[in-house]
């Protein structure tokens, strides 16, 4: 069994290679690449090794912190109903828009796939209490068959680029689509979307990748992957939703 200092190692080897192509890499970003990596492997950080949530960028302070002043300038404005003052922060607040978004992807998005992430699922799909589902729709969990295999066989950078290929491939189905851990993903339909429609969707991506084969110089290799499918209503216990959905997945990747 390895130590924990060599895992350590290993991860952080397996970060820089995912932070490798991003031009910035800001600390929160750097701690959540790190804690899904970590988990991955089922390897349990104390909380001395984590980036919090609420350890935000400098930037985001900064960005944070200037919303604030405006927003106070403008309860001020409105109340002495100076409107020169209003126009001036209504113009300022504008210019931070641009870049409140972009930090926004920083928080919702997966580095590496683009995709969203467990944050997003958090704050865009669960109620307040992070257990409750906001509305009706239904759940798709992915999981890749022989990802391991595939990091062993060709490397962690070929699996990187399956990863990113899937990724992109699931958001033809129309849902959103989150990184759920290291090689899973799951993907949220609207409750318009019929079960049967969710079906042919997948299957129409399952027999995509039956037809193609990545290639590494003269070596070729095909993915596959198992899946589950859960309808949840508003209200419901995500943990409830997520057990259905991957007892499906696991019933199917073993053939029954």
């Amino acid at each position: 069994m390895k130590d924990l200092q060599q895992e350590h190692i290993e991860i952080t080897q397996e970060v820089k290679q995912a932070i490798a192509y991003m031009p910035v890499v800001f600390p929160a970003q750097y701690g959540r690449i790190f804690n899904e990596i970590a988990k991955s492997r089922d390897v349990e950080l104390t909380p001395d090794e984590l980036l919090t949530r609420e350890m935000l960028d400098e930037k985001m302070v900064r960005h944070v912190l200037e919303l604030s002043d405006c927003a106070e300038r403008a309860v001020n404005a409105m109340e002495e109903e100076n409107k020169n003052a209003l126009n001036t922060i209504i113009s300022e607040t504008k210019k931070l828009q641009k870049e409140i978004q972009e930090l926004q992807k920083i928080v919702y998005e997966d580095c590496l796939t683009k995709s969203y992430n467990r944050k997003w699922l958090d704050d865009k799909v669960l109620d307040h209490d992070q257990i409750s589902l906001r509305d009706n729709g239904t759940i798709v969990m992915i999981d890749l068959n022989k990802f391991k295999e595939i990091n062993d066989t060709y490397g962690h950078m070929i699996g990187d680029k399956v990863l990113v290929h899937l990724a992109l491939k699931l958001k033809e189905s129309g849902g959103r689509v989150v990184r759920y851990g290291g090689d899973e993903f799951i993907l949220i339909f609207d409750e318009v979307v019929s079960i049967h429609q969710i079906e042919e969707k997948i299957k129409k991506i399952l027999h995509y990748y039956e037809k193609i084969h990545f290639k590494i110089h003269d070596i070729s290799f095909k993915i596959s992957f198992a899946y589950g499918i859960a309808p949840f209503t508003k209200g419901c216990d995500i943990t409830n939703v997520l057990e259905t959905a991957d007892k499906a997945m696991y019933l199917q990747k073993n053939g029954r």
